[in-house]
């Protein structure tokens, strides 16, 4: 039960950041969603850990996933940027866009787990990296730029590209499974503390940078990935 729990806790973060967006709490949202992202990462390997798999479990977290990344994220951003801007039915149409996308993107990757496909990547964004790129204008609002003012459209469009790159048939990144070899554990080791007391600092332009770090690695990856194939055929 106890990865069910903190899947069923994820889905409450999830709900208080819609309620802390629509009381004008915009970075309480922020941080919640973000948690929601640890604890979706968490509830799998808690499962996995504890040897814990149930069929239950896997149905309770592509729902979490969707309500946290499908539906809380994307009411976030409209009521925090495009609520009252000029541009509010056209930002609606984007959430939407991204909201169904996000449910595209976890219908497609049930089939495939029911289908026993096993693969170590990802096809297309993932719903947690998906909600993450999604609330980057977010992340520039509460560095200090004015989006919802001076670049909503941009902030739209940026929204429905988030959503297409969800629904994808390009391979992305997994680390799961991922192994280091010895003499990288202490590099990687320093850079995962780097990155936590960099989110703590500096959490806006953390998040900012490593979203900018993943959109430049997705065609690397994929261009990396076809010349490896390109060379075995």
């Amino acid at each position: 039960m106890l990865p069910n729990i903190v899947t069923i806790f994820g889905i409450c973060v999830g709900l208080t950041a819609v309620r802390s967006a629509l009381q004008g709490n915009v970075s309480v949202a922020l941080y919640l969603l973000v948690l929601a992202m640890i604890l979706d990462a968490a509830d799998g390997r808690l499962a996995r850990a504890l040897k814990s798999e149930s069929k239950i479990g896997a149905e309770l977290d592509t729902l979490a996933d969707f309500f946290n990344f499908g539906i809380a994220t994307p009411l976030v951003i409209y009521f925090t940027i495009f609520v009252d801007s000029d541009a509010a039915r056209f930002g609606w149409i984007a959430v939407m866009i991204f909201s169904i996308c996000c449910a595209l993107r976890l219908a497609r990757f049930n089939v495939s787990q029911s289908d026993g496909a096993k693969s170590v990547d990802f096809v297309g964004v993932p719903a947690p990296a998906l909600a993450c790129l999604g609330l980057s204008p977010l992340f520039l609002v509460m560095a200090g730029v004015d989006v919802a003012g001076r670049y909503v459209e941009v902030a739209i469009i940026f929204v429905v590209i988030c959503a297409g790159l969800a629904v994808g048939t390009f391979p992305t990144m997994s680390l799961k499974g991922t192994t280091f070899p010895a003499s990288m554990r202490l590099p990687v080791i320093l850079l995962a503390v780097a990155f936590v007391i960099s989110l703590f600092v500096f959490p806006w332009y953390t998040l900012l940078f490593s979203n900018a770090i993943y959109l430049v690695m997705i065609p690397v990856y994929w261009f990396s990935k076809r010349a490896k194939t390109a060379k075995r055929t």
